[in-house]
């Protein structure tokens, strides 16, 4: 029996394709949250125990499906402090698409999720660099108590 080797090469390529899309379906995304601040980044996600990130620190987070951050600036380490700033933002984690969700739905369709934020999110930049990322930018005025060692 002979084979043509035209025949082959499409056959060879929907089985690389099957294989790459049935890998691609469990994925999920890796994304980072940034801390730009002097402050202290505490984040939860669905609940789970805290992650502090410091000062010029990074932290990376698993989104393996819809769920929530939950983000706080403090002063101190412990969160023992009131909080500068905090927020909570709900993801999309769906295959390998994830992203924080800051749109109310208007032109959902046509534009995007999160194309037209109408949530202010500040100090906290969402989405950015890439879908899914939380960066914590510089805060203004520092609401901290200052310690002295004068006496």
């Amino acid at each position: 029996m002979r084979v043509c080797p035209g025949r082959l090469i499409p056959a060879a390529v929907a089985v690389a394709l099957l294989a790459t899309w049935m890998g691609e379906a469990a994925a999920g995304c890796t994304r980072r949250v940034t801390n730009r601040s002097a402050y202290t980044l505490l984040v939860s996600q669905d609940g789970a125990p805290v992650l502090r990130v410091g000062p010029g620190r990074s932290a990376p987070i698993r989104m393996m499906r819809p769920g929530r951050l939950d983000l706080t600036a403090t002063c101190g380490p412990g969160g023992g402090t009131p909080p500068v700033a905090s927020i909570s933002l709900d993801y999309e984690a769906v295959l390998d698409r994830c992203f924080i969700r800051i749109g109310d739905g208007l032109f959902e369709p046509q534009l995007g999720p999160g194309f037209i934020g109408v949530r202010d999110v500040s100090p906290f930049a969402v989405n950015n660099p890439n879908q899914g990322d939380v960066v914590l930018g510089p805060v203004g005025a520092s609401s901290c108590p200052v310690l002295s060692r004068g006496g």
